[in-house]
């Protein structure tokens, strides 16, 4: 049976893995800006970006793990939220597309940039198993208390 409580701490710790990327990467965008975000001249993001990609989803995936595990009734509502961040990111790596091509303009702002990376395919088929990495890990500092 499934229990409100498992769907309702998945479905919550979904909202707060989502809203902790989008913070997290705008602080990063904040501190890098364009200059430190791409390449020179490209839409390449750099390796500055990349570790920090790699930080941010770490980082949103913990701290989802953590709501996911005080909300839900038993694990079930973490392996919701496992299972959901495997189909949402296999989609989302199937999906990625190249994006924009050419030379960068030097001031680009954070929607633009958005629109406009061009990150490496491997990132795109890494980042759900960050996501389960993280969940898990967020969901044992709450257990362990």
């Amino acid at each position: 049976m499934i229990h409100v409580r498992n769907v309702g701490g998945a479905v919550l710790g979904w909202v707060v893995m989502a809203g902790t990327v989008f913070l997290l990467f705008a602080g990063l965008w904040a501190i890098l800006g364009a200059d430190g975000a791409f390449r020179p001249g490209s839409w390449e993001v750099s390796g500055t970006w990349l570790a920090g990609s790699i930080v941010v989803s770490l980082l949103a995936a913990v701290v989802g793990g953590v709501v996911c595990t005080w909300v839900s009734a038993d694990d079930r509502g973490l392996l919701m939220l496992m299972a959901l961040i495997v189909v949402l990111g296999v989609a989302m790596a199937l999906a990625s597309v190249p994006a924009a091509e050419g030379v960068r303009p030097a001031a680009v702002g954070m929607p633009e940039a958005m629109n406009s990376a061009q990150e490496p395919r491997w990132l795109a088929w890494l980042n759900p198993l960050l996501g389960i990495a993280g969940l898990f890990a967020g969901s044992r500092l709450v257990r362990n208390r």
